[in-house]
């Protein structure tokens, strides 16, 4: 198959996945109204490959010279990291700032894999890399949708996996193994895209210890597998297919999701971690390196539709060279390219694998730049709300504007500057009500790890020691142990003397 069309993409995920949404079990998640929206989004990524004019961007060669996504192609290069981030971007920019979903967080943990079974069989002399590179093809060869399944259910979160009460199973863990596989148990919370793809790759969400062993697991599987059951979030009071009052979220759905394994079988091939609990934390945090990477490449995108919003307001409002908004049209304008520029140094700038020849992106510079936009972005809702003006909170429908008796009434009353017609003025209001809602805001400050989850990772990766060179440096305080980026530095004054104790 090679290369998907949308239509086989939909018709590949019709099959026999138990999916439950708002109390009810979905047989096609096709045709749902709800879900649908999260399948036409996914459909994204079999869209563009087909468009002559994305797909050189989309589409390369395997070993064999047939064609495949190159979304399944384990990066070497910072071309091959950057081409990575242009794909996002322009999913994300076809999908009103949301990055499809087919090819997008499952791709993470299977380039995590690819650097990390690599390790554990250098270190442990395993053969996972080998697992890891079949099940590589196999996604190649049936350019099959992805997902990823991280973050377990947690119980108590003072205790450990195996510490839980009154069970278990809050962190999913092999409970039966044999030579042919293992069969777990457990749940996990937060699934984006899981009942619309067709794989999925699970894997811990944590550090474990060796009495944690058994929940040192992570593995493959179809989404259809028997004992697999997906129960959907609650989705805001949104009309599916109102793109006049809800132009963002009626567009909008990854369609999160709790995943609960009831006793599934998981074949030994597909098994990539097994009771190897000292690589379950260096697992997570090396998905987190390549998720950032995928997070600070639609993020942009999706800024690019936040500060467009507050612009056109401006605009619309006749505002635009008042000087309180100029100010935050300029922050905005400075939020979102800061973003950008962090996101791609740690394209520029990345990590080698030793004895490898991968590479994934600086973790301290994509930590920094999925920080940077989640700390910030509800001070990007406030300006955009600001701008936009009290009407964002009272406008009135787009069916009482397309409602003969009263269009004529809003066609004169909620017109903005000259020129402007009040249809456009009250769509793009909607457009800024929507960006505003309670659901994005959530979901964004939490999304590919929470502000905490940076911080660690931030503190971790932090070179102290080199800042406290420079300060030891200004402060003449003599020490043995200098940092190497200060090694060749001259002493201050230049003669090497004057001013040192």
């Amino acid at each position: 198959m090679a290369i998907m069309t949308p239509e086989q993409y939909r018709e590949s995920i019709r099959d026999s996945r138990v999916v439950y949404f708002n109390g009810e079990r979905i047989e096609d998640v096709t045709r749902h109204p709800s879900l649908k929206v999260c399948v036409d989004m996914c459909a994204t990524d079999y869209v563009l490959p087909q468009d002559p004019r994305h797909r050189d961007l989309f589409v390369t060669k395997n070993g064999e010279g047939e064609d495949v996504s190159f979304v399944f192609v384990q990066a070497k290069t910072v071309e091959d990291l950057l081409r990575r981030r242009q794909i996002i971007q322009t999913c994300a920019r076809t999908n009103f700032g949301f990055p499809g979903g087919a090819h997008f967080t499952g791709i993470d943990a299977l380039n995590a894999f690819g650097v990390l079974s690599r390790r554990m069989d250098l270190q442990l002399g395993t053969s996972y890399s080998e697992r890891v590179e079949a099940y590589r093809k196999y996604l190649q060869k049936h350019d099959s949708a992805l997902a990823v399944a991280m973050t377990d259910a947690k119980g108590d979160r003072t205790l450990r996996p195996s510490k839980q009460e009154p069970h278990k199973d809050y962190y999913l863990r092999i409970v039966d193994e044999s030579s042919q596989g293992v069969t777990v148990r457990g749940a996990k919370s937060h699934i984006s895209m899981a009942p619309c793809v067709n794989e999925m790759i699970v894997m811990p969400c944590r550090n474990m210890s060796e009495v944690d062993r058994d929940y040192a697991v992570a593995f493959a599987l179809p989404i259809d597998t028997k004992g697999v059951s997906y129960i959907c979030s609650a989705r805001e009071a949104v009309e599916e297919g109102n793109y006049f009052d809800y132009p963002y979220s009626a567009s909008i759905n990854s369609a999160e999701a709790i995943v609960i394994f009831d006793d599934v079988f998981v074949p030994m091939e597909r098994v990539f971690l097994k009771g190897e609990w000292q690589f379950s934390g260096p697992s997570a945090y090396m998905f987190a390196n390549f998720h950032r990477l995928s997070a600070d490449a639609y993020k942009y995108p999706e800024l690019e539709l936040l500060v467009g919003t507050a612009a056109l307001m401006a605009e619309y409002n006749g505002l635009e060279r008042t000087s309180h908004i100029m100010d935050k049209l300029s922050w905005l304008a400075m939020y979102a390219e800061g973003i950008e520029a962090l996101g791609l140094a740690a394209c520029q700038n990345p990590v080698a694998e030793p004895g490898t020849d991968l590479v994934y992106p600086h973790p301290m510079y994509s930590n920094i730049a999925k920080f940077h936009f989640a700390d910030n972005y509800h001070q990007a809702r406030k300006h955009l709300a600001d701008i936009t003006g009290g009407i964002i909170a009272t406008v009135p429908s787009g069916k009482d504007f397309l409602n003969p008796e009263t269009q004529h009434m809003l066609d004169k009353y909620l017109g903005g500057k000259a020129g402007i017609p009040a249809e456009h003025r009250m769509r793009a209001i909607h457009l800024a009500k929507d960006l505003c809602a309670a659901w994005h805001a959530g979901a964004t400050l939490h999304g590919e790890g929470s502000l905490a989850a940076q911080r660690v990772s931030i503190f971790a990766l932090a070179d102290f020691e080199k800042y406290k060179t420079a300060a030891r440096r200004a402060a003449r305080i003599s020490s043995g142990a200098e940092h190497p980026a200060y090694a060749d530095i001259p002493p201050f004054p230049h003669d090497g003397q004057k001013g040192r104790k």
